[in-house]
C-alpha cells in the first residue's frame, strides 16, 4: 500500500520529537509520500545554523518534502535566504494542509 501523509509541526519545543517520529514512520510503513509543514513558532526550526538543521537535511535525502509557512516566516522575520537548502516554502501552511487532505492525504500533528 503507498501512502500519502501530510504532517503539521507547529511547536517548536516538540521539532525533534516530531522529527523523530517522522524517521519511525518512514521505518515503519517504507513507501510513505510525506511532507511536513512547518508552521507557527515551529518555523524557526528550518533556519540554517539551528539545531534541528542535520535531521531536517537527512529527512530532505530520505524523500521527505519539509514546507515552511511564508506566513509563518513573515512573523518570526525569516526570509528565504535564511532557510536550510532544500526547504520547500508555501504561502499559507494551515492552506497547504487543508489542500493535501482534500486530495486523499492523511494528516497527523505532531
Amino acid at each position: 500500500m503507498n501512502y500519502r501523509v501530510v504532517a503539521q509541526v507547529s511547536d517548536l519545543d516538540k521539532v525533534k520529537a516530531a522529527l523523530v517520529s517522522c524517521r519511525n514512520l518512514l521505518e515503519d510503513l517504507g513507501n510513505v509520500q510525506l511532507e511536513v509543514v512547518f508552521n507557527q513558532m515551529a518555523v524557526r526550526a528550518l533556519v540554517k545554523g539551528s539545531e534541528y538543521e542535520g535531521d531536517v537535511d537527512e529527512l530532505i535525502k530520505m524523500g521527505v518534502l519539509i514546507v515552511a509557512c511564508r506566513n509563518a516566516m513573515r512573523l518570526n522575520n525569516i526570509n528565504e535566504g535564511d532557510l536550510i537548502n532544500g526547504v520547500a516554502i508555501v504561502n499559507a501552511g494551515v492552506g497547504e494542509i487543508v489542500r493535501k487532505m482534500a486530495d486523499g492525504w492523511l494528516y497527523l500533528r505532531l
